[in-house]
């Protein structure tokens, strides 16, 4: 088709480089061209690639997968919403409202009713603690007057209990002088009281002695 002149224009471009003022200009082979007979039966070795370099590429990787997969939901739901500006979006939107005021009515409701629950409970709590308050007073009351009778008959008795007058101290000093006593006292195993320091116990009878309460 070409002739010989394009003939040689193919072997021109079928040369490694051309010589173009003294330099090499390499040239790209042709897609059809087979393999170069030096290459066929050579094995490219698999690049050895360290454990952290492998870790980083991974990390890497897997950012990037994630930044890809946010930016595509993102632009996917942004279509979604340009997409949705008719009358389906408006009727969306009605139920969106409609969905937010029924659960703004149930909160209330909701709100209403734990009112109503912890009004019964501080009313039963106030009750209670009435009761208490109560019984504490009452008991207390009581005790007050338990009080107040001991010590009335605390004052009787020792209102009951005959004193010394300072008129009649004289005759109370003579009385104690013409009747003396001894507080000086024995005990023996029987549990029989002598009396007096000097008191002997064979000067008295068996039938007189006096024996100790065990009251």
């Amino acid at each position: 088709m070409f002739g010989s002149s394009g003939s040689r224009v193919l072997n021109v471009i079928n040369i490694s480089y051309l010589q173009s003022r003294s330099k090499r200009v390499w040239v790209r082979k042709p897609l059809g061209s087979p393999m170069a007979k030096s290459k066929i039966f050579r094995i490219t070795p698999k690049p050895v690639i360290p454990e952290d370099e492998k870790a980083e590429m991974k990390r890497l990787f897997d950012n990037y997968k994630n930044s890809m997969k946010s930016l595509r939901q993102y632009f996917f739901e942004q279509s979604l919403k340009q997409a949705e500006s008719g009358e389906v979006a408006q009727m969306k939107h009605r139920l969106e409202d409609q969905e937010h005021e029924r659960l703004m009515e149930e909160n209330r409701l909701e709100n209403e009713k734990t009112a109503m629950l912890r009004e019964e409970r501080l009313k039963i709590q106030a009750e209670k603690t009435q009761k208490n308050v109560l019984a504490s007073l009452i008991k207390k009351e009581r005790e007050a007057k338990q009080h107040e009778i001991q010590i009335e008959d605390f004052l009787t008795k020792q209102m009951s209990t005959p004193f010394i007058q300072p008129e009649n101290i004289e005759k109370a000093i003579e009385d104690a002088l013409a009747n003396p006593v001894n507080f000086n006292f024995a005990l023996d195993l029987d549990g029989y009281v002598y009396r007096g320091k000097e008191t002997s116990i064979d000067m008295i009878p068996e039938e007189k002695r006096e024996r100790l309460n065990s009251n």
